[in-house]
């Protein structure tokens, strides 16, 4: 983990909590796996200042298969995440930057890729701004939506 660390600090510095939103914006780690890249926003998220809101996902499976609904416990459920879908629970702070998983209402410029400021958690509902309009004062709300995984054979 001291590899990620470094990484992270020669990323985004020891000022992560004073750095401007439109600098914060422009620097991104990639990972080669989903699980890295998890480890790696938890540890960034966890050095933001403020509470950490956690937000959970559905754990449940869709099947008239009892065998399927026995043999995927919530547990197993939780450990998955699918490319494209969040983790089962999912860690935010105002002030942190998200990106949008899906095209929400492309007139606002709310699609796949966006990146957004978030500025209010509230259990169904977000409050965030467009990053590169952050300063014009556009408001968005990012309600909570069902996701299902693309590939239907992830079981």
């Amino acid at each position: 983990m001291a590899v990620e660390e470094n990484l992270i600090e020669a990323i985004y510095s020891e000022h992560l909590n004073d750095m401007e939103v439109e600098q914060l914006a422009k620097r991104v780690i990639l990972a080669p796996t989903n699980k890295k890249t998890l480890e790696m926003n938890r540890s960034i998220i966890a050095k933001l200042q403020g509470e950490p809101h956690p937000f959970y996902s559905s754990d449940s499976i869709i099947s008239e298969d009892q065998n399927d609904l026995q043999n995927y416990p919530p547990e197993f459920l939780h450990d998955l995440t699918p490319s494209g879908m969040p983790p089962h629970a999912l860690m935010l702070k105002k002030g942190v930057i998200v990106m949008l998983l899906r095209n929400l209402n492309p007139k606002q410029g709310l699609y796949n890729g966006t990146r957004l400021l978030i500025t209010g958690l509230h259990e169904n509902v977000k409050s965030a701004k467009i990053v590169p309009e952050c300063n014009r004062g556009g408001v968005v709300f990012l309600p909570r939506i069902e996701l299902t995984p693309s590939d239907v054979n992830l079981l």
